[in-house]
């Protein structure tokens, strides 16, 4: 049992009311199902006000959050908690926000491409059509671009063998939000018949 009270009262109706908010407590897994729900809802409000954000180059935004927020469902409850997941690929992305990660290339692959122009933002250079880009070596790992006429690159990607994406602060809403909407969903739940 999740809360324990005491009440006196003399008149029958306020007993008779009295006993079913403490059977609705009483029954924990249907609270913590309904609990569960609006902390995946709180979520999904969270991730999609950031992404909102303007992305940090001045790009256009591709949608991250958007995607973390759809991935985002209650999963389950019981007498001991409720079950949140963000499913998927986005999982992992997201964990990389909240905690922070190193990212290395998989598949075979020897480099991360990232972006150095607005235009290559959001594509992956193997979608290119073969050749449109020209690969030079650099001490740190080498740059795709085009080669101009005098021989020097307008750089479209520089390759690296790893990339640091740094904890996101805000990934997570504040524990503030988070309180104020459980107890709209406990109300919610009260109040239900």
């Amino acid at each position: 049992m999740l809360f324990k009270f005491t009440v006196k009262s003399k008149t029958g109706a306020a007993v008779k009311r009295i006993e079913a908010l403490e059977a609705k407590l009483a029954d924990a897994a249907n609270l913590n199902k309904h609990v569960g729900m609006g902390f995946a809802r709180t979520l999904q409000k969270h991730f999609k006000a950031l992404d909102k954000r303007p992305n940090r180059r001045g790009w256009r935004r591709l949608g991250f959050w958007r995607g973390i927020a759809a991935a985002t469902s209650f999963l389950s409850a019981d007498e001991k908690g409720a079950t949140v997941s963000i499913s998927g690929v986005e999982g992992p992305k997201f964990a990389a926000k909240v905690f922070g990660a190193t990212v290395k290339p998989k598949g075979g692959k020897k480099y991360l491409a990232i972006p150095a122009i607005a235009s290559r933002y959001g594509v992956m250079p193997s979608t290119l059509p073969e050749g449109e880009l020209e690969f030079r070596r650099t001490r740190k790992g080498g740059l795709l671009g085009k080669i101009r006429a005098d021989g020097t690159m307008t750089v479209h990607y520089w390759l690296v063998k790893s990339a640091t994406i740094p904890r996101d602060a805000n990934a997570l809403p504040t524990t503030d939000a988070v309180l104020e909407d459980a107890k709209k969903s406990i109300n919610t739940y009260l109040k239900k018949r």
